[in-house]
């Protein structure tokens, strides 16, 4: 059951969890698993949460009903998995998925296909898939799994909400408290912190994407970060998390503990980042949080600090006087 993984993966799971207790479910989902051996084992417990016709009730034999029981064996005729047919994801077989799900649900009132290996879907399997994903039948929920997100075509990342596993299993602190009383929450957490957890996701999401796809995330900006931090509160909340974040990876980087992010692979971007580098890119966002402050124009400002951090040169003070 997906409540199995709640310890193991502590974010992916409220984030899972909120999205269907709040009928907030994306129409697509990509899972970079980091090599995880857990974590298709955790992404087929969301689909039976999401078609167990028992996943809101008390009963104790979910997981081991007749609709778990098809899943596992993969007879669910609401659920369909490709994988690769040899090195790639043939063109033929997303062909075939569209037809059977084009037509009604007689199992669960929803269909879920998974693409595992989405990173084998070649120029022509990708471009068969896209408008599916983009404009999928009512009710249908696509799920791609990669263990590296940035071998995924762009096109299909940027079509889905990104979901991150742990590739550290070991239990770890949780740090919620300690950033609650680092930084200024500008959400409503009384209840649970799954929407901070949700909101840190994004700011990790969004500045991996720039250490990855460097200029190119440019093209992502409006999907991973104005259309998350509308406010000018939540856009300096961000800021404050990525000052956290590079704060986190200097500590590794000269061998001290992190402070925060534990619970993040943080090794891409220590490895390929030299220490001078690294504390560049912390003063380009301490200045650019500044700068927000009385900045009217965010969006400009943003594209100005993916410039700046892609360069990872510190920022003269006379080279933000066109903005």
């Amino acid at each position: 059951m997906l409540d199995d993984y709640k310890e193991e993966q502590k974010i992916v799971y409220q984030i899972l969890k909120n999205a269907i207790k709040k009928d907030r479910l994306s129409h697509a989902y990509l899972f970079e698993t980091k090599g995880n051996k857990n974590a298709y084992n955790m992404i087929i417990a969301f689909v039976k949460y999401i078609l167990c016709p028992y996943n809101k009730t008390l009963k104790t034999d979910c997981g081991k009903c007749t609709q778990c029981e098809k899943i596992d064996k993969n007879i669910f005729s609401e659920l369909k998995i490709i994988e690769p047919d040899g090195l790639w994801i043939k063109k033929e077989q997303l062909e075939e998925l569209q037809q059977e799900f084009s037509y009604k649900a007689v199992e669960a009132n929803k269909k879920i296909y998974i693409i595992k290996n989405a990173d084998r879907l070649n120029e022509s399997s990708a471009n068969s898939i896209l408008k599916f994903i983009e404009e999928p039948e009512a009710n249908v929920i696509a799920l791609l799994i990669a263990d590296n997100l940035y071998q995924v075509k762009d096109t299909i990342i940027s079509r889905c909400q990104i979901i991150n596993f742990n590739k550290n299993q070991n239990n770890e602190l949780d740090y919620i408290q300690k950033l609650q009383d680092t930084i200024k929450i500008p959400f409503d957490i009384t209840e649970d912190t799954d929407l901070l957890k949700e909101k840190i996701q994004n700011v990790i999401t969004f500045i991996n994407t720039i250490e990855n796809k460097k200029l190119d995330s440019i093209i992502y900006t409006n999907k991973l970060f104005h259309s998350i931090f509308k406010e000018k509160n939540e856009i300096i909340f961000a800021f404050d998390i990525i000052i956290l974040y590079y704060k986190d990876i200097i500590n590794e980087k000269i061998n001290q503990k992190k402070e925060f992010f534990n619970n993040y692979d943080t090794d891409d971007i220590k490895n390929n980042n030299t220490l001078e580098t690294l504390n560049n890119k912390l003063l380009i966002s301490i200045d650019t949080k500044d700068k927000i402050n009385y900045n009217a124009n965010t969006n400009l400002l943003i594209d100005k600090y993916i410039i700046d951090i892609v360069r990872g040169d510190k920022v003269e003070e006379d080279s933000w006087s066109n903005i």
